[in-house]
């Protein structure tokens, strides 16, 4: 496996993030290790929310993670908990190094994570996500395959599957899976290298063990930011074993990066069309361990918007099947209070929220059609 090192590391302190992340020690294996939990604003005890892991990659660790991806604001959007957990000297066991059992066992590391935070918060453990950025993301395919029974669905944004995890990967379920790849990535390379699938050899993998259809679903993502030297190609396959899906964010262009990061990733161009920790959000957020829900319908699917990016520091852009012609929607902004601080009109299906002029905060979008009203929530940084 190359050294995938992040050389972009930089130092800056938990206490900036308004005292919403816990930094909580565990001893594992007799190792003392630990790892960081955001708590998505207005928390209370009681809640029961879901919990995506969001792992870092070779050479760093888990506040580098949360900086990076900045995933917490997302999961203030969004309502869930995010983890961050730290590896052993800034990496994961994530099956490259034989035996396939060898020490570390980061797997049963995130699993009793999973059962301190059941004791700590009461978390719905029928909604437990992995996802990572490059060792990270091998790792999230490595509990694919080991922790099926708690993993409810993962995503992995520059990484793939190494060989050693696919050839012990022994699954009693379908389990939902979301890959995010640049194809001019200089470290995990798109099409494959010693000890590591390709990135559509991996989808084939899970096509096969989701007993999928090959008929997919491809768009291409609207190129709202002509500058990042890439494109997002979307594609989905939908007719998977009980209700479960394989997508395909193929980056056109992209590097070693995670879409929508706070910077700008040295190794090769990161994409501004997508965010990826929104995108992963709203794919684990249609299934559960017991499987997929809460799936639109086909009628509700075409009136379902999408507000892009989120968070964001300048205007948003929404994207709505039925928002032309014939067919006005009506958008209001309103703050945590319920005030209306700003309302447009929508007469196509792609239109510009003007929101750079709102102060920083968590805002809640409500769109009216001619025959939907749908109300998201959003981060103004």
């Amino acid at each position: 496996m190359k050294t995938y090192f992040y050389s972009f590391l930089i130092l800056f302190s938990l206490s900036a993030f308004a005292g919403t992340e816990y930094t909580m020690p565990i001893n594992f294996e007799n190792t003392a290790r630990d790892f960081v939990v955001h708590l998505p604003t207005g928390y209370t005890p009681g809640m029961h929310l879901p919990v995506v892991f969001n792992m870092h990659g070779y050479g760093s660790n888990a506040p580098q993670q949360l900086f990076y991806s900045r995933m917490d604001l997302t999961a203030d959007a969004n309502n869930f908990i995010c983890v961050f957990p730290d590896g052993l000297n800034s990496s994961w066991n994530s099956g490259f190094a034989p035996p396939y059992n060898s020490y570390p066992d980061d797997v049963g590391f995130v699993s009793k994570i999973i059962d301190t935070l059941y004791q700590l918060y009461g978390i719905d453990l029928t909604r437990v996500y992995a996802c990572g950025m490059s060792n990270g993301g091998f790792q999230s395919y490595r509990m694919a395959c080991d922790l099926e029974n708690r993993i409810a669905a993962i995503a992995s944004v520059t990484g793939t599957l190494s060989d050693l995890t696919a050839q012990n990967c022994a699954l009693s379920r379908h389990i939902p899976i979301l890959e995010i790849h640049g194809t001019a990535d200089p470290l995990v390379d798109y099409n494959g290298s010693t000890g590591y699938y390709a990135v559509e050899q991996t989808i084939n993998f899970w096509l096969n063990k989701n007993q999928c259809s090959t008929v997919s679903d491809t768009v291409w993502v609207p190129n709202t930011n002509t500058t990042d030297s890439s494109t997002v190609q979307e594609i989905r396959y939908r007719s998977c074993g009980n209700g479960t899906e394989v997508w395909l964010y193929k980056v056109i262009g992209g590097g070693h990066s995670w879409p929508g990061a706070t910077i700008d990733y040295v190794y090769g161009p990161t994409n501004r069309d997508i965010n990826a920790s929104q995108e992963i959000w709203d794919f684990f957020n249609r299934f559960t361990l017991n499987g997929a829900v809460g799936i639109p319908s086909e009628e509700s699917q075409q009136a379902a918007i999408k507000l892009f990016p989120n968070p964001s520091n300048g205007n948003c852009e929404l994207q709505i099947a039925d928002g032309g012609g014939d067919n006005p929607v009506e958008v209001s902004v309103l703050n945590t209070s319920g005030q209306i601080v700003l309302q447009q009109k929508i007469t196509a299906p792609f239109f510009s929220i003007h929101t750079s002029q709102l102060a920083s905060g968590i805002y809640f979008l409500k769109a009216e059609g001619k025959s939907f009203a749908q109300t998201l929530r959003f981060i103004k940084q």
